[in-house]
């Protein structure tokens, strides 16, 4: 597949990476030479210095013989025109990020493909959704759903008293409810077998059926944590959609917010969420909003420190839980080693999205996991799977990918090597990046 990515910020660079390891033939446009210059010391692509919007250089990089376009530069108008040429030069695919709430409403009602986009994405939205699933289930790292709700994945932290701490895989049992399908260990990820320990502070993967996974995290020495009330840090869009999704869920909500017209406008749009006109990072007003009180404490500002510092102020005061939205890539490791909780990336969340529009096959959800350290994807198989019906342990899997669970029509199978995937099958595959392109040659897909 040939792919025209416009921007090379963090998105755009995500994407490309993605798309490179995947063997693609990828070409990045950007106005700026440094971002370029980033592209070109890291990734195996092609590079043009130029504007995506003008046909002389979507000409140059190739636009008619393009089968994807991806648009995410920081100008939401110049991503849509880019689209519009080229579709207008008959590329298959067009994806353009879009920030304005006024553009995305516009796209539910009527819809895009006319002019030529045939799918937007709102960044801020997709890291709202993401930060109301972690609410639910406070306890986890981080948490998605598969076959429909019916399969979950847990990022869970083992502590030192978990009862799992120091044991081997095979001492859990085969007939486990549940498997583990990685392992992140000081900083690297570990697809492991029968002979590998879990240990205190690893990170450990778990998928199971969504109705047994409370027993799961009992297993695993995991509490449940009731989230009801919420303070979230920034009045932006992120903010608002957050809040907005909150209060329907009626949990109970405060904005605070030191602009006072993004108080004002925010005020006026949401029915039952407490917006506060101040400065986060004044301490007597955390005291005074009971802030340490609170369940949850979700730092959304578009600054990376202060979401990072007032995340650590509330964990001191006694927030049960704390997320902070980080931009920059580097500091992600950080934040959970200094006492944050969690740490939520719209690059990657923005990255998983498109990578789930353009997959081949047919894929029903890809997951970026982990810094992109490792990738969920649910497909269901095609009658071009060459082994159907054979058992998974006479069959030689991809290395650096395992089989998380299936599902069969209703009924969903935690897989051993007596188990066959069939056609028709939902399957759940948990794959480093290396081994994602072995995936879908193996189940057909290629």
């Amino acid at each position: 597949m040939k792919a025209i990515i416009i921007g090379a910020g963090k998105v755009g660079y995500s994407i490309a990476q993605m798309l490179s390891y995947e063997g693609h033939d990828v070409i990045v446009i950007d106005l700026e030479e440094a971002r370029l210059k980033a592209v070109d010391d890291h990734l195996d692509v092609q590079t043009i210095c130029g504007n995506g919007a003008s046909s002389d250089v979507l000409r140059e990089a190739g636009v008619r013989e393009a089968d994807l376009l991806v648009a995410v530069t920081e100008g939401d108008e110049l991503n849509m025109v880019s689209c519009f040429i080229g579709k207008s030069y008959g590329v298959k695919r067009t994806i353009a990020r879009v920030r304005n709430p006024e553009y995305v409403d516009f796209d539910k009602s009527s819809g895009l493909g006319p002019i030529g986009i045939d799918l937007i994405i709102n960044p801020e939205r997709v890291t709202a959704n993401e930060i109301v699933k972690l609410t639910k289930i406070a306890e986890a790292q981080n948490v998605e759903y598969y076959a429909g709700g019916k399969v979950q994945l847990l990022e869970l932290k083992v502590t030192e008293k978990a009862p799992v701490a120091g044991r081997q895989l095979k001492e859990f049992g085969f007939n486990a409810p549940f498997l583990i399908v990685a392992i992140l260990r000081d900083d690297k990820m570990i697809i492991p077998r029968g002979n590998d320990s879990v240990l205190a502070e690893d990170i450990i993967f778990v998928l199971a059926e969504t109705k047994e996974m409370r027993e799961v995290e009992r297993f695993f020495g995991q509490q449940r944590i009731k989230i009801e009330s919420i303070v979230i840090l920034g009045g932006g869009r992120v903010g608002y959609y957050l809040a907005s999704k909150l209060e329907k869920l009626r949990y109970s909500v405060k904005v605070i917010e030191k602009d006072i017209n993004k108080c004002k406008s925010i005020a006026q749009r949401l029915n039952n969420t407490l917006v506060i006109n101040g400065d986060g990072t004044d301490l007597s007003l955390l005291e005074d909003e009971n802030v340490g009180d609170t369940d949850l404490f979700v730092a959304v500002t578009g600054d990376d420190k202060l979401n990072m510092l007032v995340s650590l102020l509330a964990k001191h005061l006694g927030a049960k839980k704390t997320i902070a939205q980080i931009r920059r890539s580097d500091y992600i490791s950080l934040v959970e080693k200094v006492g944050i909780d969690r740490a939520i990336s719209p690059r990657l969340l923005t990255a998983g999205a498109v990578l789930r529009f353009i997959r081949k096959g047919q894929v029903v959800s890809i997951t970026l996991v982990s810094e992109a350290r490792a990738q969920i994807t649910e497909l269901i198989v095609t009658e071009n799977y060459p082994y159907a019906g054979a058992y998974l342990k006479d069959i030689k899997f991809p290395s650096g990918a395992i089989i998380g669970a299936l599902t069969r029509g209703d009924k969903v199978i935690v897989p051993s090597g007596e188990d066959r995937v069939m056609q028709g099958d939902r399957v759940i595959v948990f794959a480093l990046p290396e081994a994602t392109h072995k995936v879908e040659k193996f189940f057909g897909m290629l």
